[in-house]
């Protein structure tokens, strides 16, 4: 399955049993740190209010084998933050293996994955590495990243698809780009760079995931995220969605639940019954799914943190 397939299999609904106890979801994404070593300028990272923090192994380890033992196959290691600033990366891998996961993938900027710790993630067993690269030019990549390391995350991709030739190994390589305004002229550029390292490139408007077009043809009316995927945050909250940076959508804590009972908790419940009715005013759902502007609460406040509504704003436009 190709990267666009994928995406559209996570994120268009396709196979989804959309109902309020659905069965434990194929795909689980898992927040090894919610924090980063970029500061992209579309992305809310860089205005979180919530501690940075990195995921317990021990939890990890518990929740993966209750995933594996309920049917998830799929695992990501990543959601609001970069893969490879948790140094157990590549134990968690093999872990992942080890407990029966048929794909475990991972998204990283590319800056800190370097030869020796890309070559311990790989040899671990990661089946998939995608890059985000937002920029075809250093300069233009310094004024979107925040960071001046084009040419650093060019080697260490160059050194992935070397490896990966070299070893015939079935690791699959892709990469993503924001296609934002000041670098809307170097597409055809970074295309040129990436194309005979990766096995495909998508090419993403800066927009939210959501609010969909409902006349568009085959159009998701629901959310596909709070019915077919599992996402844990790296305090350990079972959360309905993969951007939720403050934890206004969590509705476990794992540390206290088991994974299965928090998926079929009577919050989470609530939500999906509310994303079937299309009652999502006051949520961070309706907020991004329905454009919604009412005041958004959070599911849990005990779970949540406090929201710079001015910045997150502006770091959506």
């Amino acid at each position: 399955m190709g990267l666009r397939e994928r995406i559209e299999v996570q994120y268009g609904g396709a196979g989804t049993e959309f109902a309020e106890a659905p069965p434990l979801p194929r795909n689980m994404m898992v927040e090894l740190s919610n924090a980063c070593n970029h500061a992209c300028a579309f992305c809310p990272n860089p205005f979180m209010e919530r501690p940075r923090g990195r995921i317990e192994r021990e939890l990890l380890l518990r929740v993966m084998r209750e995933a594996a033992d309920g049917g998830v196959r799929e695992l990501g290691f990543y959601t609001t933050g970069e893969p490879f600033i948790h140094k157990d990366l590549p134990a968690f891998t093999r872990a992942a293996k080890e407990a029966g996961f048929a794909y475990v993938y991972i998204s990283t900027n590319g800056a800190l994955a370097t030869p020796e710790r890309a070559r311990a993630v790989i040899d671990a067993g990661m089946d998939s590495i995608k890059f985000s690269i937002n920029a075809g030019s250093r300069e233009t990549y310094r004024e979107i990243h925040g960071q001046d390391e084009f040419d650093l995350v060019l080697g260490n991709l160059q050194f992935m698809a070397g490896y990966r030739r070299e070893r015939g190994l079935p690791l699959k390589l892709y990469a993503t780009c924001v296609v934002t305004q000041p670098m809307e002229h170097e597409i055809g550029r970074l295309r040129e760079l990436l194309e005979p390292l990766v096995d495909e490139i998508a090419f993403d408007g800066c927009m939210p995931l959501a609010w969909p077009d409902p006349s568009a043809p085959g159009a998701a009316r629901i959310c596909p995220m709070p019915f077919n995927r599992l996402h844990v945050t790296c305090e350990g909250y079972l959360t309905l969605c993969c951007v939720d940076f403050e934890n206004y959508l969590a509705v476990a804590d794992l540390n206290a639940v088991p994974l299965v009972q928090a998926w079929n908790s009577p919050a989470f419940r609530d939500m999906r019954r509310r994303h079937l009715a299309g009652d999502l005013a006051g949520s961070m759902c309706g907020r991004c799914w329905q454009g919604d502007r009412t005041p958004v609460k959070p599911l849990n406040d005990a779970l949540a943190h406090g929201l710079d509504w001015e910045a997150y704003d502006g770091s959506a436009t």
